[in-house]
């Protein structure tokens, strides 16, 4: 089996856990806040600012965003594959342990809710766009690697099990078919013309107009090289998954030269309004560690970060389980 491959994997799902676990301190709150604060932007794990909703965390611990990425993995791993009834039986079992919840996703609770008892979400007319929904959907990158078509139709699985709309269908399928081709290395992202045509692969995923011009803006801020708070405006950093993703994947790009400061960007993506910062380093991470490797993780970051082992685990046990499954098709 491929190490650098499986480094990959390793990469994307820790660094996705250390991107959440670093945002969550700062997510909400106006870049006036983080430096009075914390005196400059963070670079590490920080105990989460009093106006933050992760207050009371540790600065290790993750969101729940990571917790249900986790849920997936785990569902992947031990049914085999993608059995789609057992993940939701998971999120029921984690939906009835309150205890364990950090900050959830009102929509996903809702969701929840109504799936263990066999309703229908759309039913209720309910449709969301958050970003929260997608996160997931790495897992299916992963997992599909070798068929980034596949992973996309896998990412909309997932995602629309709790979250409706069309937002979240073309976005979980952007990012599940992004984070296949950065495993796979189809496109040599040093080269800046490489660059914009992932983007326009990007959009062959997607069938709405609107979706592609919001691609077509990160292209736009890739070619004038514009700065963050220039992006930040241009795309938005909240929690609609058209800004977070969009943002995540200009600052991704923008920084191939250096991976860490395309994390710590990430996580201090906050602005003059303030962000979803948690959700835009969950994104980041995941898509530098798919491409580079668990390397371009910070070494303390990784190893440190809430059940890092475990992670590390799953991730392994993911790529020896497609790796299997590509084998068993030759």
């Amino acid at each position: 089996m491929d190490d650098y491959l499986k480094s990959k994997f390793v990469g994307a799902v820790l660094g996705a856990a250390v991107g959440d676990a670093l945002g969550k301190a700062v997510e909400d709150l106006t870049e006036e806040e983080v430096i009075e604060f914390y005196g400059d932007r963070i670079r590490d794990f920080v105990s989460p600012h009093p106006s933050s909703p992760a207050y009371g965390q540790l600065p290790e611990e993750t969101s729940d965003e990571t917790t249900i990425f986790r849920i997936l993995l785990e569902s992947l791993v031990e049914s085999k594959g993608l059995d789609i009834k057992d993940f939701l039986n998971r999120l029921i079992d984690w939906y009835n342990r309150e205890e364990t919840h950090r900050y959830p996703d009102p929509m996903l609770l809702t969701a929840i809710d109504l799936l263990s008892r066999g309703i229908n979400p759309s039913s209720h007319g309910l449709v969301s766009s958050s970003v929260e929904g997608i996160l997931r959907s790495v897992a299916m990158g992963l997992f599909h690697y070798y068929n980034p078509e596949l992973a996309a139709e896998g990412g909309k699985v997932v995602s629309l099990l709790t979250h409706r709309g069309n937002v979240i269908s073309e976005t979980s399928a952007i990012l599940s078919a992004l984070i296949a081709h950065l495993v796979r290395g189809d496109f040599l992202l040093e080269d800046f013309r490489e660059r914009i045509r992932l983007i326009e692969k990007l959009k062959e995923y997607v069938k709405d107009e609107k979706v592609k011009k919001v691609l077509d803006k990160v292209s736009e801020l890739l070619m004038e090289s514009a700065d963050l708070d220039t992006a930040i405006m241009t795309l938005g950093n909240g929690t609609f998954a058209l800004e977070a993703l969009p943002l995540a994947i200009y600052i991704f790009l923008s920084n191939l030269d250096n991976p860490e400061e395309a994390l710590y960007q990430a996580v201090n993506s906050y602005g003059e309004f303030g962000g979803d910062t948690d959700a835009v380093g969950f994104l980041v991470g995941s898509m530098v560690g798919a491409y580079w490797g668990e390397e371009a993780i910070p070494y303390h970051l990784r190893e440190n970060v809430e059940n890092s082992k475990k992670l590390r685990e799953l991730a392994e046990k993911l790529y020896e389980l497609t790796e299997k499954q590509q084998l068993s098709l030759s």
